[in-house]
């Protein structure tokens, strides 16, 4: 392949580039100051509090007990990708949706009905079952390899226990399986994808954002599977012409970890039955969701 035939544009603009990196400081940002806006609550609280104990503990103290409490992390959870949705919906809005028409809705009303009629469609059918199985295929890859890599698993399981263990909260589900996927397809499906279609061919802009997506989740296991995941998402968006799409798929991948039935990994064989049958009922069911015959 020539390499002219990656970027759209003979002289491309680095602004542009820039761009599709800049969302990520913005992350940080916000990440920060719903740390700073946390501790800034909790030490005004304490030093409101009637209790002798609580107005002499420290700031080391309220970080060591209060802030990683369960309940706090998950309504800290829920503020920061709350903030994505704000942050990176008006962001892709005025960029890649208000000039050029590309979805014409200039009215809460025209969103909702744009929203609905996408919703109430044969391809969310589609996302949604591929979303499960995708589900089942990936745990079905993670039991296969597990054994090869426990130190690496480790830091995975502490992270999925944090949100379908005993000690999770409904916020935190809410935040994980709801609001997340609609702030990360925001920001890496609307904003860092299209603004590499500003320079690149659509698999590379793809294919790049898929790869910030899998950094951004911080695990080496997560990351793996996330950046495949992430181009998976990045072609249903592209294919289909909507950031509602790959929201479907992306709430329905989360949402079945607590639906995945363990006995269908019980043994070498079932394990490899499981994944098999599961990543060819995801291939087929995203094959006829991007199909452009179907409504």
């Amino acid at each position: 392949m020539q390499l002219s035939k990656l970027f759209n544009t003979e002289n491309p603009n680095m602004k542009y580039i820039w761009f599709m990196f800049l969302p990520i400081l913005v992350v940080i940002g916000i990440q920060y100051a719903v740390i700073i806006g946390d501790v800034a609550i909790l030490f005004m609280k304490n030093i409101l509090s009637t209790k002798e104990v609580a107005k002499d503990a420290s700031l080391e103290f309220i970080m060591n007990s209060d802030f990683k409490q369960p309940m706090n992390q998950a309504y800290m959870t829920l503020v920061q990708y709350l903030l994505y949705i704000l942050v990176f919906g008006l962001w892709y809005y005025k960029a890649f949706c208000k000039d050029n028409k590309q979805v014409n809705t200039n009215t809460i009303k025209e969103l909702a009905i744009y929203t609905k009629e996408r919703l109430l469609c044969i391809k969310t059918i589609f996302l949604i079952v591929a979303g499960y199985f995708a589900q089942l295929f990936v745990d079905g890859v993670l039991t296969l390899v597990e054994p090869h890599f426990k130190n690496q698993f480790a830091d995975y399981g502490k992270m999925v226990d944090s949100i379908t263990g005993v000690g999770s909260s409904w916020v935190m589900l809410f935040a994980v399986i709801v609001v997340a996927p609609i702030g990360e397809e925001l920001l890496f499906r609307g904003v860092i994808q299209h603004y590499g279609f500003k320079n690149f061919a659509p698999i590379l802009a793809i294919t790049l954002q898929g790869l910030i997506f899998g950094l951004y989740h911080g695990n080496i296991i997560q990351g793996i599977y996330a950046f495949v995941m992430g181009i998976v998402l990045g072609l249903v968006a592209h294919k289909l012409g909507s950031i509602i799409y790959p929201m479907i798929l992306h709430i329905s991948v989360n949402a079945s970890l607590l639906l995945v039935p363990q006995v269908l990994y019980e043994g070498t064989i079932r394990t490899c039955l499981t994944t098999v049958v599961s990543g060819g009922i995801v291939v087929v069911m995203l094959w006829f969701a991007m199909r452009k015959k179907i409504a």
